[in-house]
């Protein structure tokens, strides 16, 4: 433990990336399929704060793991004059860090492979993938990384963080339903079920392809289940 955060704190890039593969293998991540994770967190950028709050959740017991089979992450934006084009994320990984605490703050980590993106129609995916819209091959991922959670009621909440997308990073708040209150995510529950939702300005994030034929927002939706990891 003290190696892994001396190496954190004295890090450059290129050592933090074998953090965040220790980090997958307390997600319990498939050994077959950790290379392919690796080398898709090793195009996100990370602060030390982050992986470390994330590995605490982790060896205590309360860390959440996105269990991506029952999972979710898609988004829509109008194509004029009459349609809307949707789409999924298929490849994508996060965890939660839910402190049993009700005071101490709560970390969420979403990490989406941009490749996986698919809507049913391959011209499409390909004409997404490319330098018009989320440029692919030179940003092959989006992250987004909490910095508070906010309960509005029993049930609602924000999830606020910032948002990396098209190699831009800037805030973005989701708005949560989720299947717990905030007594009962305390209280150490082995699953969760979180639907949320935010609208972002794609030329916020230097996306500027086909202005007059598609609509500037772009909402995300997702449909997360997270299960508890053993400390």
């Amino acid at each position: 433990m003290n190696h892994l955060l001396a190496v954190v704190f004295n890090s450059q890039r290129k050592q933090i990336t074998p953090l965040l593969c220790y980090l997958l293998l307390l997600f319990s991540i498939p050994v077959n399929a950790l290379d392919l994770q690796c080398k898709l967190i090793g195009n996100a950028q990370f602060s030390p704060s982050t992986l470390i709050s994330m590995q605490h959740a982790a060896n205590n017991g309360y860390l959440y793991r996105i269990q991506v089979d029952t999972s979710n992450i898609s988004f829509s934006v109008d194509h004029f004059p009459f349609s809307s084009v949707e789409g999924t994320f298929n490849k994508f990984e996060g965890g939660l860090a839910l402190p049993k605490e009700v005071a101490k703050s709560k970390q969420a980590l979403f990490i989406i492979d941009v490749t996986s993106v698919a809507t049913g129609d391959d011209d499409l995916n390909d004409y997404i993938k490319s330098a018009a819209f989320f440029n692919a091959e030179q940003f092959p991922v989006i992250t987004f990384i909490s910095t508070r959670f906010e309960w509005l009621n029993k049930s609602t909440a924000r999830l606020i963080g910032n948002l990396t997308l098209h190699g831009i990073t800037r805030p973005l708040v989701f708005n949560v339903v989720i299947n717990g209150s905030e007594k009962k995510l305390s209280s150490q529950n082995e699953k969760l079920v979180m639907l949320a939702s935010a609208e972002i300005n794609r030329s916020d994030f230097g996306m500027h392809g086909l202005q007059l034929l598609v609509s500037d927002t772009v909402t995300f939706n997702l449909k997360i289940e997270a299960h508890r990891l053993p400390g």
